[in-house]
């Protein structure tokens, strides 16, 4: 996959994850669901293109596809360690980022698994 497709559909599912992010809440109402949707594209845009470019430079370095797929998801494990810490914008920005980058990562792997 290129860079591009890769930030693009990290950023989409991202926003998705926005979505769905206020099911994992108990106190969270769907009316704030705007809200988040203001505040939270910039973070989700940054989690895409670092995770594209995470991949990118994996796929340009890396030779062996064993480190190709581990390194696709070491971002997915990072997020859900900070998604098991206590209730803060940081945990809702790794829940929407396990779902967007975690979707995107995969579609990266199967794609590698696919190729070779």
């Amino acid at each position: 996959m290129e860079r591009q497709t890769i930030i693009i559909s990290g950023f989409l599912f991202c926003l998705i994850g926005i979505l769905f992010g206020p099911l994992f809440y108990k106190n969270m109402q769907y009316g704030e669901i705007f809200i988040l949707l203001i505040i939270y594209p910039i973070p989700a845009l940054i989690l895409a293109t670092l995770n594209g470019y995470l991949l990118w430079i994996t796929e340009l370095k890396t030779q062996n596809l064993i480190l190709k797929i581990c390194s696709g998801f070491i971002p997915i494990l990072i997020m859900v360690l900070i998604a098991l810490g206590k209730e803060s914008p940081t945990q809702f920005i790794s829940i929407f980022g396990i779902f967007g980058i975690g979707i995107t990562n995969l579609l990266w792997i199967t794609r590698k698994l696919t190729k070779s």
